[in-house]
């Protein structure tokens, strides 16, 4: 019994709310301290960077990796075929 109110009670807590980033900047420009917005914004890139690029409609993105850097750029669907092929 214990651990299943042990694991409620983790999965409650994971969907606690949190502020908006509109309110982070409400409380920063009320306190002086940025220090929780510039976090947010650090994990919003981190998020965006793992995502990838999003390509239009017709271009897939294509990824290579250089010296431990992860360089995408949106191809034309074709031109991925003589990418994977040459």
């Amino acid at each position: 019994m214990k651990p299943l109110l042990i694991a409620l009670l983790c999965i409650l807590a994971g969907c606690a709310a949190r502020p908006t980033l509109e309110e982070l900047e409400s409380q920063a420009m009320l306190t002086g301290d940025w220090s929780a917005v510039e976090r947010r914004e650090r994990a919003i890139e981190r998020r965006r960077q793992r995502a990838g690029i999003e390509c239009p409609t017709g271009m897939t993105a294509y990824c290579e990796v250089h010296a431990g850097h992860r360089q995408c750029t949106c191809i034309s669907s074709d031109a991925l075929s003589l990418v994977i092929w040459r």
